[in-house]
């Protein structure tokens, strides 16, 4: 019991001693901190005011510098070169066709068949001559998403926009 108590009474010692150091250190800190802003007086607080130089002419002709050479600086219009070559649009798939003039050069979108196997319908689409065989909610192209299939029409989701195409109708999109 006497050695429980003994311990017990020189943890509390040594606790009491770290505690004394940590003031002591936090009071030496402050003194530091304290002398270091008394050593700024009144008397030499910082001036507000900007110096006054005087310019010499003849000193900035020597410098060579001109409205023209400022100007050659600035414009940067001589860097940039336009290229007379058609230049790809980055977010067009690269298997679509890239051009959009006419409908031979568009993408070609068919329904080719609408059937119903073990109660699940599906559709058979024609993507630019590849067929596909699609049921409701199926991805293809990478871009269309099928959203219905009605008896005679498949409804199909290309971003944000609906597309509607019938059987045997040709849909350049």
């Amino acid at each position: 019991m006497k050695n429980c108590l003994k311990n017990k009474f020189k943890l509390l010692i040594l606790i009491i001693a770290i505690i004394i150091l940590i003031i002591f250190l936090i009071v030496l800190n402050g003194c530091q901190v304290n002398q270091l802003f008394s050593s700024f007086s009144p008397s030499e607080s910082i001036s507000s005011e900007i110096e006054k130089i005087q310019l010499d002419e003849n000193e900035l002709k020597s410098l060579e510098i001109t409205n023209a050479t400022i100007e050659e600086k600035i414009d940067s219009s001589n860097e940039i070169k336009v290229s007379s070559e058609k230049i790809r649009d980055p977010f067009m798939p690269f298997y679509l066709n890239p051009e959009a003039g006419s409908e031979t050069q568009k993408n070609k979108l068919s329904v080719e068949k609408i059937y119903n196997e073990d109660e699940v319908f599906f559709t058979e689409i024609n993507l630019n001559d590849s067929v596909y065989k699609l049921k409701k909610e199926d991805l293809f192209g990478k871009i269309y998403q099928v959203k219905a299939i009605n008896a005679d029409s498949v409804v199909l989701l290309k971003g944000d926009e609906l597309i509607t195409i019938y059987i045997n109708e040709i849909y350049y999109d």
